[in-house]
């Protein structure tokens, strides 16, 4: 039997290191067959040039689509769509794929889910259906679902809210969050194993703070205050703090631009991009996740790590009992790493919390379905149930 080509699209470094074990596990599985366009950030030095990264794990990539403008404008953003989508419409026709797979929320889910609509190729969409207020990615993210042939949930709540948006049942698979999978995976370092790979030292007893902190689409203009008061109270608190540069959205560069005025800080360390097996050990010895990472949301209560999440990015979603939402405000954000670090009973809620994103076994679950759901009228011919 002719295998079934797998074409997945990725445009950030942060997608992929969510999609690896999917990707993983498709590459592994014997009736299906991966290839990759890498697109947007990845092809970027200003954000870790991380094509690199996919290269090395021996992944297939069948073309790189430059489309990340240097720009910090809100039209920015959608210029680099329009590039991006030309460039992909030829390559999904040269390699005439059985399957288009896309993640989330960002310009390369758009691209993929009209390339598929227009020229007759199922969509397979994963995380459609969550909920974030506040951010153009939640509006995108509902575009792409009603564009989409099979939908990957993350959570029962977003399947059952795409039932809601008229997708029909048999196209929805509560398959689980994929980043889980790599968290059980990833082999362990210890600190100091973790220390001299990042050249950082962390030490045993003391706190350690991860910090991620994006831009909200509707608050460009304040990215740069935000972050600085952000970076002041990690100033303050004089905690060791590992911080990554934000995602390649409009206002980022004000962002890493509040981020350098405090790099010469003995305590921190920054870096453009964190690789998966140091990202994933810091995750695990870290005391508090701050910022307004998705990773705090869907990765973190796996790990039973606690999370302050900061400002508007995030709120609405589905969260466990690990995190607490503060905003943009010195005192509130040092009051909640304090709780996160050193209260003793808040820390045993943390430890005892439930995830809601699945079990760490998406990656299989997915290959499956893509390798044996049948491609006929009935997937492609969509119907809307309302």
């Amino acid at each position: 039997m002719k295998k079934r080509k797998i074409l997945a699209v990725t445009g950030i470094r942060s997608d992929y290191d969510l999609m690896t074990p999917v990707y993983e596990a498709i590459h592994s599985h014997e009736d299906l067959e991966l290839e990759i366009i890498v697109t947007g950030a990845h092809l970027s030095e200003a954000y870790g040039l991380t094509v690199k990264e996919i290269e090395s794990d021996g992944f297939k990539v069948v073309d790189k689509i430059d489309s990340l403008l240097n720009s910090d404008r809100a039209s920015g953003r959608v210029k680099g769509l329009a590039i991006q989508l030309q460039g992909m419409v030829q390559t999904v026709e040269r390699v005439n794929p059985d399957f288009l797979l896309v993640l989330g929320d960002r310009e390369e889910s758009m691209s993929t889910a009209l390339i598929g609509a227009y020229m007759n190729i199922p969509v397979a969409h994963v995380a459609g259906g969550d909920r974030v207020i506040g951010n153009v990615d939640d509006q995108v993210r509902h575009a792409v679902s009603k564009l989409s042939h099979i939908h990957f949930t993350t959570n029962q709540e977003s399947a059952e809210r795409l039932i809601k948006l008229g997708e029909e049942r048999f196209r929805i698979f509560n398959t689980g969050n994929p980043g889980l999978d790599r968290l059980k995976t990833v082999p362990f370092l210890t600190k100091e194993e973790l220390s001299r790979r990042l050249n950082f030292e962390i030490k045993e007893n003391e706190p350690l703070i991860l910090l991620i902190q994006h831009v909200i689409s509707t608050e460009i203009d304040q990215a740069y205050l935000q972050m600085k008061i952000t970076m002041e109270t990690v100033k303050e608190m004089g905690y060791k703090t590992i911080i990554s540069y934000p995602n390649s959205d409009a206002g980022g560069q004000q962002i890493i631009k509040a981020i350098n005025e405090y790099k010469d800080l003995p305590f921190i360390h920054i870096q453009k991009n964190i690789p998966r097996l140091e990202f994933v050990n810091i995750m695990r010895h870290a005391s508090c996740l701050l910022g307004n990472s998705s990773a705090g949301i869907l990765e973190a209560p796996f790990l039973k790590l606690p999370v302050v999440n900061i400002g508007n990015r995030q709120k609405g979603r589905l969260h466990a009992e690990n995190v607490q939402f503060v905003n943009h405000k010195i005192a509130e954000i040092k009051e909640a790493v304090n709780k996160a670090i050193f209260d003793e009973e808040y820390r045993r809620v943390v430890n005892n919390c439930k995830n809601p994103y699945g079990d760490g076994n998406t990656g299989k679950k997915i290959a499956n379905i893509l390798s044996t759901i049948p491609i006929d009228k009935k997937l492609m011919i969509k119907e809307i149930t309302y």
